[in-house]
Order: C-alpha cells, then sequence, then structure tokens
C-alpha cells in the first residue's frame, strides 16, 4: 500500500504543478486591475509554492525536484518570461537550496511558511537582479521592494497560509509511510 500511495504522488506532483503553473497566469491574468495596480505589482506563484511544500511533505516518493524544477523554469520561459534561460535556471537554484535545507529543519507550518517566503524572496531577487543585468526592468532597488517584491510576498503568504492544510492533507493522504510524522 505505502508503494501504491508513493506511485500516486508521483502522479499527482506533476499533474499539480502544471495546474499551479497555469493558475499562476490565469490569476495573474484575471486578477491584473488589483495585482498590477500602478505602482504596485504583486505576483501569484503558486507554481515554486507547491514546490516548497512537496519538498517538505514528499516523504519516501522520491520526486526528482531538480529535474521537474528545470522542466518548468523552461516552460515559464517559453510560456510567461519570453526570456530564454532566466526561470530555467532560477526556479532550479531555488529549488535546489530548499533541498539542501530541508534535512535540518522540522516540518512544522512556521518553517514551511518560512521557507517558502524565503523561496519566493530568493527567487523575486534573482528574478530583478537578472533582468536588471540584461536592461529589461528599469526601476530602482528601493521601488522594486517597496511596490513589488513586499506586495509579492504578502500576497503569497496569504495564499500559502489558505492552501497549507489542504496540500499537507493531499500529501499525507498519498505520501504512504509515517504519514503521522509530521504536524
Amino acid at each position: 500500500e505505502s508503494m501504491l500511495q508513493s506511485a500516486k504522488l508521483k502522479y499527482i506532483f506533476p499533474i499539480v504543478l502544471l495546474i499551479a503553473f497555469f493558475l499562476d497566469g490565469s490569476l495573474n491574468q484575471i486578477f491584473s486591475s488589483t495585482l498590477f495596480q500602478y505602482p504596485y505589482s504583486m505576483i501569484c506563484n503558486l507554481t515554486l509554492m507547491w514546490f516548497v511544500m512537496a519538498i517538505f511533505f514528499e516523504g519516501e516518493s522520491q520526486i526528482n525536484f531538480t529535474l521537474w524544477s528545470f522542466v518548468i523554469g523552461i516552460i515559464f520561459d517559453w510560456y510567461y518570461t519570453g526570456v530564454f534561460g532566466v526561470d530555467t535556471f532560477i526556479i532550479p537554484i531555488v529549488v535546489m537550496f530548499i533541498r539542501g535545507i530541508r534535512p535540518f529543519v522540522k516540518t512544522t507550518f512556521l518553517i514551511v511558511l518560512g521557507m517558502d517566503m524565503f523561496a519566493m524572496a530568493m527567487y523575486n531577487i534573482l528574478f530583478f537582479i537578472v533582468f536588471q543585468m540584461i536592461k529589461m526592468a528599469n526601476v530602482t532597488t528601493t521601488f522594486f521592494i517597496g511596490y513589488s517584491f513586499l506586495p509579492t510576498i504578502i500576497l503569497n503568504l496569504s495564499i500559502f497560509v489558505i492552501l497549507y492544510y489542504p496540500i499537507k492533507t493531499v500529501f499525507r493522504r498519498t505520501r504512504g509511510t509515517n504519514s503521522r510524522s509530521f504536524m
């Protein structure tokens, strides 16, 4: 039964990853008048949130997060960014960093929330730096922090609080062994 549940998760993970990917674009589009109300801009990043939660909740399923982050990064660049290589490298860097931290911290609400916030911060800062370097972002660092970075973090942390328990429940039901070992 444990292997069957783990196998289920191997199918559920990429399906939800693609759903998160399309929801990111759709929610940003549907709520654009609210999310991108000058001078503010907030970007919904369910894809990265899904990676963070999956890294903490996967159990023994052995999902290849690095491969998936690279694949979704390519798709992000192709579908949303329009600049090849940005998300293709930033998403895997963030995912590998969170995977590296994972063995050293407990899986509690506050730790996963903090790691999600850290992942969002790392992603957005790297994205801003790259876009500054290639001259596609022409705003000051102060403007970026106040009007894009902080609102984006607040938006995604709000979504995280709403999705944490439902996502944790999905993993608890699909991960198999030691399913009661995390809070």
